[in-house]
């Protein structure tokens, strides 16, 4: 038994992500995009073998205790990999070249236990998921979706059919859209530790305090060879450090938000 704050969750997660045969074989023989996203910040770490500002590769995110939007001026230049080689380009770039065996991974916002992955949606076109879900589906092009398990709700489909932009009236924060994707290869903690260590995992708790909130408390079982090399792994990511917190202005964000255009003297102390 072992508990992984969200951090080293996303630390074994990039880990086991970039480690896939499909995903190693899309970066060197095609295309793989990696759209942003905190965990998926940690994937690309593991596959540049360099260290980025994680914090800044993101687009929509839950900040300061409020959904919220980073600036464009603020984000990170999304990667693609193409034929071993990393490129500076947006995904849409790119998504007319995209073909069965390259891979988008796209990060997720929700999961529930029927699988059913939620990807919430700030822009009114729907960002990536707008732009990628249904041109990848018709193309038969495979997205995986990195998400821990500290984001498991009781139904997603539930929560998708209350959401939306200008459906919802009053907020704290920014408001979206959620997206349902009932048919995505979902990829959280135990399906990193069965694909890194080949060993049985169950979620067997959540929560904490003290550094640990949005903690996954897990058992793992096998032999004993794959036990202890799963145990000296995750000895090896304990104390990840959480990321740091990069917001835009309030002042100048154009999102539908309870916050947007106020200035700072206005803004609760929470948010500063």
């Amino acid at each position: 038994m072992f508990t992984l704050t969200p951090s080293e969750s996303k630390r074994l997660i990039g880990k086991a992500v970039a480690a896939l045969p499909e995903v190693q074989n899309a970066k060197e023989n095609g295309y793989l995009v990696v759209s942003r996203g905190s965990t998926n910040a940690f994937i690309l770490e593991e596959l540049l073998g360099e260290q980025i500002e994680k914090e800044r590769y993101t687009a929509g995110q839950i900040i300061k205790g409020v959904m919220c939007v980073l600036g464009q001026n603020l984000r990170a230049k999304p990667v693609v990999f193409y034929r071993g080689k990393a490129l500076n380009e947006e995904p849409g770039a790119v998504i007319d070249k995209l073909t069965p065996g390259d891979i988008l991974l796209k990060g997720a916002n929700a999961l529930d236990p029927y699988g059913n992955v939620g990807v919430a949606m700030a822009g009114d076109t729907g960002g990536t998921m707008g732009q990628f879900y249904m041109a990848l589906k018709a193309k038969g092009v495979e997205t995986i979706y990195p998400v821990g398990l500290e984001k498991l709700i009781p139904s997603v489909t539930d929560a998708a059919r209350l959401g939306g932009v200008m459906k919802l009236d009053k907020s704290i924060g920014a408001v979206a859209g959620l997206a349902c994707v009932a048919d995505g290869r979902v990829f959280t903690e135990i399906e990193a530790l069965e694909n890194l260590f080949g060993i049985e995992a169950v979620h067997f708790a959540s929560g904490g305090w003290g550094g640990a909130e949005g903690s996954v408390t897990l058992i793992v079982e096998g032999e004993d060879s794959d036990v202890n090399e799963c145990l000296a792994f995750i000895n090896g990511i304990k104390g990840e450090p959480p990321l740091k917190a990069v917001k835009s202005s309030c002042e100048s964000c154009k999102v539908k938000c309870s916050f947007a255009g106020k200035k700072e003297a206005e803004l609760p102390a929470y948010l500063l």
